[in-house]
């Protein structure tokens, strides 16, 4: 960006009129451009526009309707980050109980991390990570499983209670892809504006 800019100043300087008013214009589109990008991969604040397309590390400034709110209308600003796409194993489920079909799936493990950035959330009747979804490579989405009781390689941990301003978490979410799939992306649909176009990271 200062590469950028420095070109763009020694032009006005060797420039008049409506040469002036050109480069003034091309510093503001690409202080505007990087302003976008920021955005776009950090929310830089803004809120992340439905269907975004964001990469796994990226936080989008999104907002959630809790599992027991009756309004599906009321919403509650979250950040949420999807942070690590991991393939696991079988033998990760040696002290756990599979079915036949489960022991012909592939696990993978999605670690995500979600902060409040506003008033207390309330989270009696599910985490907020209940919000993310897994797809699969043939684009299908699949469904996170529950243990009962701990599974170390992935933690599927509680939100704070109470969910208040400044406070984070983060979890792991477990799937169990049949056919020799596996989850290339994950998707949030947190509230009514992001069920048709989810934010994506890939």
């Amino acid at each position: 960006m200062a590469a950028l800019l420095g070109a763009a100043l020694l032009g006005l300087a060797a420039c008049g009129g409506d040469d002036e008013e050109a480069a003034s214009t091309a510093i503001a589109t690409a202080t505007a451009t990087s302003e976008a990008t920021q955005s776009a991969s950090s929310g830089g604040g803004k809120k992340t526009a439905p269907g975004a397309k964001l990469a796994v590390g990226d936080t989008a400034h999104v907002d959630m309707t809790p599992l027991d709110e009756t309004d599906t209308k009321k919403t509650y600003p979250i950040d949420a980050t999807v942070l690590k796409i991991e393939r696991g194993s079988l033998d990760d489920f040696k002290n756990i109980d599979l079915d036949a079909q489960q022991k012909q799936s592939t696990p993978y493990y999605v670690k995500v991390r979600l902060s409040n950035p506003g008033g207390t959330i309330p989270v009696q009747s599910g985490d907020p990570d209940l919000k993310f979804g897994g797809i699969d490579d043939r684009g299908q989405e699949q469904g996170s499983i529950t243990f009962i009781g701990d599974f170390d390689r992935c933690e599927d941990a509680k939100a704070p209670k109470p969910f208040k301003k400044g406070s984070k978490y983060e979890s792991c979410l477990t799937y169990l892809v049949p056919g020799g799939g596996g989850i290339e992306s994950v998707q949030w649909q947190g509230s009514e504006r992001y069920i048709l176009k989810p934010v994506m990271w890939k």
